[in-house]
């Protein structure tokens, strides 16, 4: 038996679900054919949502059927439409602070910028860099972490690198 009677009560299930194709739609909708309790099926692929709809439909069992018959990645966004209760996302999802940093780096020639700007360019979250040759100041743009930006550098070209703001 249940232990939960209704799981459902407002007949609506909201998934988020990466649709990019109608391959992907009709695995969806093959996955959840007949499956208990659902009644119908809805899939927004712009926006990659599926909204299953039956008031009998288990949310979790629904989700988990889903990621065996499909291999995909889903998330549970809502069975409660009525509800548009907007929780905070876990903090890897949750947009990071775009952020300038200036950093003094030894470069006594064009080679030395191109060799500095292209390992900082590796660095995961740079956006833009600006070198300033005459100041040795390096102006990285984004949202990286500023101790990987600066052990990148000194590991690469073993040269002294100070955040300066």
């Amino acid at each position: 038996e249940n232990p939960n009677p209704n799981p459902n009560p407002d007949g609506a299930i909201v998934l988020r679900v990466y649709v990019h194709c109608q391959g992907c739609a009709e695995d969806i909708r093959r996955s959840l054919r007949g499956f208990d309790g659902v009644e119908g099926l809805e899939i927004d692929e712009k926006n990659h949502k599926v909204t299953v709809r039956g008031k009998e439909a288990d949310p979790h069992e629904v989700v988990r059927r889903l990621r065996k018959k499909t291999g995909k990645a889903v998330e549970l966004i809502s069975f409660h439409p009525k509800k548009d209760v907007e929780k905070e996302p876990p903090p890897e999802l949750q947009p990071k602070k775009v952020m300038e940093i200036v950093l003094k780096v030894y470069l006594h020639c064009e080679g030395c910028a191109k060799e500095v700007k292209k390992c900082i360019l590796d660095v995961e979250g740079v956006e833009a860099i600006e070198i300033d040759l005459q100041k040795n100041s390096v102006m990285v743009r984004g949202t990286m972490d500023p101790d990987k930006l600066t052990d990148a550098v000194a590991r690469r070209h073993r040269r002294r690198v100070e955040i300066a703001k």
